[in-house]
């Protein structure tokens, strides 16, 4: 089949599903084709579509603008002679139903932060079916009276390349000096990503400093310039706070990733959760808040530490935010200075990778796309 995709096209979480589904598309035999969706005019980075590195592929069709026009929509349709069309968190029905009109099958995913019930009808009326990537979306639509098939997401083939086949192997990574291996430093990574709300930055500072080790480093790397003032402040009153705010290639990202002994990932929420898949590929266990979609990927003492939190407020479709306890961060990362324990946990992660197979996502899709074929 001839089979679109219409999302963002660069370096943050829906433009690395889309290009990872992409491959997953093509090894099943069918022909793709990209809608690459420009970011907001106010946006960080402007009406932006990435075409450099692992971005630059053939059969990418650049959308004018965020809010991509119905007529734009039904003409990439038929100028690809699509069968079917897969949207990522795009909220422009109108555009999607012309396009089903048209003849094309449309299948869209949303993050239940954004996703709530005044979408419900619009949704319905503009895509053939809304799937789900992990259990709790899933949940969260049945209640909503939305029947979501689920596509168990999981460890793309390419982050396999980055791992690490011991916890102790870190002398010939980049960005891990030998000395530091031969002394017992250890290394806390965490992917801050955009450092949007969602990152609670100040519980997870205050729980590190609570980690009275000198050999203990904590290194924020995001990709934009939010938070500075606070993330300078931990910087300049503790030198084991490294933080880095360049959006790197992402070979590079991946490889100063893999230097790191653990991810210390809390969040209020997470989408999909991109960065523990990352973790689990690379063979870093993980340090994070025991909530959804969290807990469906890190399993306490098994391959990582589930820390304790509190509800606080809610995200913009209704569900629950959380803020880790700062105590129990702080006990999570001092007992992850254990090496045995880090040892034991890597076996896990390793594990873990079976659960999380790539391959089982494929046939996920293929029996989603089969579904509407």
């Amino acid at each position: 089949m001839r089979i679109g995709i219409c999302a963002y096209w660069f370096n943050r979480g829906q433009g690395v599903v889309a290009r990872q589904l992409r491959s997953a598309i093509d090894s099943l035999g069918h022909e793709t084709f990209v809608l690459a969706r420009p970011t907001r005019a106010k946006n960080i980075r402007p009406a932006f579509i990435d075409r450099t590195g692992v971005w630059d592929q053939p059969g990418i069709t650049e959308a004018s603008k965020y809010k991509i026009p119905a007529e734009e929509m039904v003409a990439w349709g038929r100028e690809n002679e699509l069968d079917v069309a897969l949207f990522d968190q795009n909220y422009e029905f109108d555009a999607i139903a012309a396009l089903r009109e048209s003849g094309v099958r449309t299948v869209g995913r949303f993050v239940w932060e954004q996703f709530s019930r005044e979408h419900v009808e619009d949704a319905k009326r503009a895509l053939d079916v809304i799937y789900s990537l992990t259990a709790c979306e899933q949940e969260r639509y049945a209640g909503m009276g939305i029947e979501s098939p689920r596509v168990h997401w999981g460890i793309h083939p390419e982050l396999l390349e980055y791992a690490r086949p011991h916890p102790s192997t870190h002398r010939d990574t980049p960005g891990r000096e030998a000395e530091d291996v031969a002394r017992g430093d250890v290394t806390f990574f965490y992917p801050a990503g955009f450092l949007s709300r969602r990152k609670p930055v100040p519980q997870l500072v205050k729980a590190f400093r609570k980690v009275d080790a000198p050999n203990a480093r904590l290194v924020i790397k995001g990709q934009v310039e939010r938070q500075t003032d606070l993330l300078d402040r931990a910087a300049s009153k503790d030198p084991r706070i490294e933080v880095m705010l360049a959006d790197l290639p992402t070979d590079e990202h991946l490889r100063l990733f893999a230097s790191a002994d653990v991810c210390v990932a809390p969040s209020r929420w997470e989408g999909l959760g991109l960065h523990l898949y990352e973790a689990m590929a690379l063979g870093l266990p993980v340090v994070t808040n025991d909530d959804p979609p969290m807990n469906e990927v890190v399993r306490d003492r098994e391959n990582g530490l589930l820390v304790a939190s509190r509800r606080r407020g809610r995200a913009n479709s209704g569900i629950p935010a959380y803020l880790p306890k700062v105590r129990d961060l702080a006990r999570a990362m001092r007992e992850m200075l254990d090496p045995d324990l880090r040892a034991e946990l890597h076996a896990g992660v390793v594990a873990a990778r079976e659960r999380l197979s790539w391959e089982r996502t494929v046939a996920d899709y293929d029996e989603l796309i089969r579904s509407v074929a």
